[in-house]
């Protein structure tokens, strides 16, 4: 026996009632709108994502087919989810809309029309790593002479040519700004950038720049594709606007003059917070002037924070000039005041964090349903060892845990060898970052200094140094002038000056070379050093340090049997897109949030505002901001007053509770 099931397809009444249902005013006027340029300017937790699916299905229910819809993206991640809702939505097949981010897309069209850009059809594309690997054959082909000065690792060659690229601007400009310590190297730079693009044409082979690049070149160079691109793309929508560079702007408007302008870009001009990567804010800020007859929608419909909550952070964003100026409406019943809280050091501050963060899991808040933000990597530092040290588990989103980094070890390892100069896992770490020595030869050096009665000494002698070629004995003999200068202080430095002193050596040298943005990574030792105050005798920190790394597997391995049972530690960057019931904002002093080096730069303050306006609106019921009063870290062993930052300076008090912890006692403990 057969039997029969019948499909009902979905009616636009059935689907206009349930835009009545699921949509508010303002959300039903951008999903609803008719043709032409729409700039539609979503606040945090307005239900960005709900208004792009719903307009993405209201046009297919209007008959506008899916093949001839654009959904661009900055994840296909976020498309894939998106084009999931709208067939729930409509009950029809989202499957050929094409979406995706600007880099797949630009793929598909290319794979169609690669001849025309002097491409062939099977072009390969290079991921991350091919995309060093090639780079570092161009340094070796372009036979720099790097054996005096340090020339950039591959990872920065990358990021430099991508910026370049990404921000339209030359090569040398960027250098200049971003790596200035290279621009001796201006010359090689632009040689290995020329060879860099010869090897890729000649393999028939795109990095992920290209894939924009040639998308673009397809349509400048041929009208005629232009053209039929706009006829076939009815619909062209983009997410995230205000991330876009300016290449990827250039291509959008370029299809859209072909289709009548029928384009409706989404973002949020108080989330632009990419500049570094390439983001052009101007995209955003002037869209209405590049398209003219732009119709504006504001979402400003709260549905994540409490009123308490918002009222601080639009008195926040206020104060920025260039903006689309809104206020965020709460939908949620009033809840608590966000809380400013001095602290005396960084000390207090993780202890702060840390035991509220105990107590508030206690009144039921899962540890997943909050998290503790912060402007720079190396601000966890403190942070992290206080919640190892008290068993709370906690994931990193920010990048690797603080005490894992590979310079963080570097620079445990110099201590370890004037502690213990027979630890040869120590001496090889330090003997492979040298040019010229391999594993071969720290094997080779190893067996003599082993053999030596104090092999610190053997290591530091001329006699050691011969042993090697030529060509590695300049950088063995700076290597062990550092030792020396080291070996001598340290009977009389306590352990965070002998932190500093190795950030005086050589091996800031080859942070600067190896690392892009190593600019943190010293921001990460001098936080080393803020932590190594504690401890009188440079063997008592490194027990330490051995112990947290102990408690740390162990708070891995237990945390692995519940991935919902962690406290989330993120950047702010990282934390963009997400929400947690109570969040934490720490080390909100001037210097640091806003960053020094941020307000160097052209708009820096506001662009560090809307950062901040970030962080703040992650959070749904709680919101803790931090600030330091003491500087401890960085200047030697005197202590600085700190001042709150200038973004909690300018918001009324009334607006927030203004905390305090009772006895204030020093939260800096001493070990011998």
């Amino acid at each position: 026996m057969t039997r029969t099931f019948t499909i009902h397809a979905v009616t636009s009444a059935k689907f206009q009632l349930d835009l009545e249902r699921e949509l508010n005013d303002a959300q039903r006027a951008a999903v609803t709108c008719g043709d032409g340029p729409k700039l539609v300017i979503a606040g945090a937790g307005s239900g960005k994502t709900r208004t792009i699916t719903y307009r993405v299905a209201y046009l297919m229910t209007k008959g506008v087919p899916p093949q001839q819809i654009l959904l661009a993206t900055f994840t296909n991640k976020a498309a894939r989810e998106m084009l999931n809702r709208v067939e729930t939505i409509t009950g029809g097949d989202a499957g050929s809309i094409w979406g995706g981010t600007f880099h797949a897309i630009g793929n598909r069209l290319l794979r169609q029309h690669a001849p025309l850009v002097g491409l062939q059809n099977n072009y390969s594309i290079l991921d991350d790593e091919d995309q060093r690997d090639l780079l570092k054959v161009c340094v070796t082909e372009a036979k720099v002479k790097i054996e005096e000065k340090r020339f950039p690792a591959p990872s920065i060659l990358q990021d430099l040519i991508s910026v370049s690229f990404n921000t339209q601007r030359a090569l040398g400009l960027v250098v200049d700004e971003r790596t200035p310590h290279f621009s001796q190297w201006a010359q090689e730079l632009a040689q290995v950038s020329a060879r860099y693009e010869a090897k890729k044409r000649a393999a028939n082979a795109l990095d992920y720049d290209d894939l924009l690049r040639f998308w673009l070149k397809l349509l400048l160079e041929h009208p005629d594709v232009a053209q039929r691109l706009g006829a076939q793309f009815r619909s062209v929508l983009v997410d995230e606007y205000q991330d876009t560079n300016t290449i990827q702007a250039q291509i959008v408007e370029r299809i859209t003059a072909h289709n009548g302008h029928n384009l409706m870009v989404v973002g949020d001009d108080a989330q632009s917070i990419y500049k570094f990567r390439g983001a052009n804010y101007d995209n955003i800020l002037k869209f209405a002037e590049r398209n003219p007859g732009t119709e504006l929608f504001k979402l400003e419909v709260n549905y994540r924070s409490t009123p308490e909550i918002l009222e601080f952070t639009n008195a926040s964003i206020l104060n920025n000039r260039q903006q689309y100026r809104k206020t965020l409406i709460a939908q949620r019943a009033r809840g608590s005041l966000p809380v400013v809280l001095p602290v005396n050091d960084v000390y207090q501050e993780a202890a702060f964090v840390a035991e509220r963060i105990l107590q508030l899991r206690d009144e039921g808040i899962p540890l997943i349903e909050m998290a503790v933000l912060y402007r720079a990597h190396a601000h966890s530092t403190i942070l992290q060892a206080e919640l190892i040290k008290r068993n709370i588990p906690y994931e990193v989103r920010s990048g690797v845990r603080f005490f894992e980094q590979a310079h963080i070890k570097d620079v445990v390892a110099y201590l370890k060898i004037l502690d213990n100069p027979y630890d040869e896992v120590a001496w090889r770490r330090l003997w492979l970052m040298l040019p010229r020595i391999g594993n071969v030869t720290a094997a080779r050096l190893w067996d003599v200094v082993a053999k030596s009665a104090n092999p610190l000494e053997a290591a530091m002698s001329p006699a050691v140094c011969a042993t090697l070629p030529s060509s590695a004995q300049p950088y063995l003999k700076r290597f062990q002038h550092d030792l020396r200068a080291l070996k001598a202080s340290a009977d009389d430095k306590e352990p965070s000056e002998l932190i500093r002193a190795v950030m005086e050596t050589s091996y800031t040298d080859f942070l600067r070379a190896r690392y892009e943005g190593f600019q943190s990574r010293l921001e990460d030792i001098q936080q080393l050093s803020v932590f190594a105050r504690s401890y009188r005798s440079l063997r008592s920190l490194l027990s330490e340090l051995i112990l947290l790394g102990e408690l740390y597997g162990q708070e891995v391995n237990a945390a692995s049997s519940s991935d919902t049972e962690r406290l989330i530690l993120s950047s702010v960057h990282q934390a963009k897109g997400l929400e947690w019931r109570v969040v934490f904002v720490i080390r909100m002093c001037e210097g640091e949030f806003p960053s020094d080096m941020a307000l160097r730069e052209e708009a820096g303050e506001e662009e560090e505002r809307r950062i901040f306006y970030v962080a703040t609106t992650r959070a749904k019921d709680e919101l803790y901001i931090t600030h330091p009063l003491m500087d401890m870290s960085l200047r030697g062993n005197g202590q600085l007053l700190l001042q709150p930052s200038r973004f909690l300076r300018e918001i009324r008090f009334t607006l927030y509770e203004q905390g305090e912890i009772e006895s204030r006692p020093s939260y800096t403990r001493e070990f011998d």
